[in-house]
């Protein structure tokens, strides 16, 4: 039974808002800001490698657009963040009880 596009973006909604792919989503965010006020911000004699840290936070699906051209290259961090962050909320659906009942014990 194929699942409509409806479903999926449900889906996807549902294991990226939960906290772990949510905590990893910021801490990409947070090393995008560091490497972008580097960039900006700091004088550098020679080359800055901060740039590297998006791939690496990202990794290793970004790793697979490191050999395209320019514009496919920084689609790979975009990408990988999202497969990662899905992954996680699979695996904290999996492991953490993603469906536990409302009801108490008495």
């Amino acid at each position: 039974m194929p699942l409509s596009p409806h479903a999926l973006a449900a889906t996807a909604r549902r294991l990226l808002l939960r906290p772990l792919p949510l905590g990893y989503l910021a801490l990409v965010a947070a090393v995008v800001c560091w490497v972008l006020a580097d960039h900006y911000l700091v004088a550098h004699a020679d080359a800055s490698m901060a740039g590297v840290w998006i791939f690496f936070s990202t990794a290793p699906v970004s790793m697979m657009f490191a050999a395209l051209p320019a514009p496919l290259f920084w689609a790979g961090p975009v990408v990988g963040a999202l497969v990662n962050a899905l992954v996680l909320g699979v695996a904290a659906e999996r492991f953490g009880g993603g469906h536990r009942s409302q009801s108490r014990p008495a």
